[in-house]
């Protein structure tokens, strides 16, 4: 048996975050219609850290399990926070076709679900990007941001006052960057925000819902477990929220559990137009992602495509 292994860099040369908001588009209309076998995925906790093993298929496509690692104080061993495997299986014959490293495409389509969010539920004029977070997936949720709004100014804000300036310095070095600035603290970046990104890993509430502006849009990406969460109640209470499903929220998410929101609507169910989306430019909407091994079946299954057609990775005999 062949399979093909895609090293990270690999999936980063395959993978353009344009590419990947299509695809979360095509994995997040298929799960809510009711095309895509997603089990909840299942966690084992160890002192350090969890593993996640997450299974998904589109209805007739291959079957992706990733087996998923995180890790928090790998900084200080100069190791990604993140990593993991990805395995595909021919969903006729259950044969393994190819196992990939996930950091990367962890990173790229939890970004790329951020973005599709922010094109679905933003104001279309909004221009002021605030970020809570300066690690990968905070920057993540910047690119994919810029692919779909003409963002001005992007406001970051982090503890790590060393980790802001990075991110910052990176930002700049794009072509054609916006005005990027540092905030004294979370709420400034908060309060003159249109669009807000929290992608943290804090355990209780990145900033105040009371000071965020009619109409502001908010993304929470950091938090995944039912007794930590990244938003205060009020800024639930004062939001449309959808979800990326609403089954894996009320299991994982903190940011909803704890204040006992179900959430209004699926991002899928808006995209198929089943649900209403953004009523006005003065409601506030809120994005809450716990992650889902659809998308990354979805992904999975694009890249291996055009890794056969272009002959990228290696092909190793079993």
């Amino acid at each position: 048996m062949q399979v093909r292994m895609l090293s990270g860099a690999d999936v980063a040369e395959l993978l353009s975050m344009a590419e990947a908001i299509r695809l979360m588009r095509t994995a997040f209309a298929a799960l809510s219609a009711g095309r895509a076998v997603m089990p909840m995925r299942s966690c084992v906790d160890f002192q350090n850290g969890d593993i996640h093993m997450m299974p998904a298929a589109l209805d007739g496509g291959d079957i992706c399990v990733k087996l998923v690692a995180t890790f928090r104080g790998n900084r200080q061993h100069h190791l990604p926070v993140v990593q993991g495997l990805l395995t595909l299986t021919d969903g006729e014959t259950g044969t393994p076709r190819a196992v990939m490293n996930c950091g990367p495409l962890t990173a790229i389509r939890t970004g790329a679900a951020g973005g599709l969010a922010i094109d679905v539920l933003s104001r279309q004029d909004s221009e002021v990007l605030g970020v809570i977070g300066a690690g990968v997936q905070a920057r993540m949720q910047i690119e994919a941001g810029l692919c779909v709004r003409d963002f001005r100014q992007v406001i970051l804000y982090d503890r790590d006052v060393k980790a802001a300036q990075t991110l910052r310095q990176l930002l700049l070095d794009r072509p054609n960057p916006p005005e990027v600035t540092i905030a004294a603290d979370s709420q400034q970046a908060a309060k003159q925000a249109d669009v807000l990104i929290t992608a943290t890993t804090s355990a209780s509430p990145t900033f105040e819902g009371a000071g965020v502006r009619p109409g502001t849009h908010i993304n929470a990406v950091g938090a995944y477990r039912p007794d930590v969460r990244e938003v205060d109640d009020v800024l639930v209470e004062r939001a449309y929220v959808v979800t990326d499903s609403r089954e894996a929220c009320q299991r994982e998410a903190g940011d909803l559990i704890i204040p006992g929101c179900k959430g209004d609507a699926e991002l899928g169910d808006i995209l198929n137009g089943v649900a209403e989306g953004r009523s006005d430019d003065e409601q506030v909407t809120f994005f809450k992602s716990v992650g889902l091994a659809i998308q990354d079946a979805v992904v999975a299954s694009w890249l291996l495509k055009q890794a056969e057609e272009h002959e990228i990775g290696s092909l190793i005999e079993l």
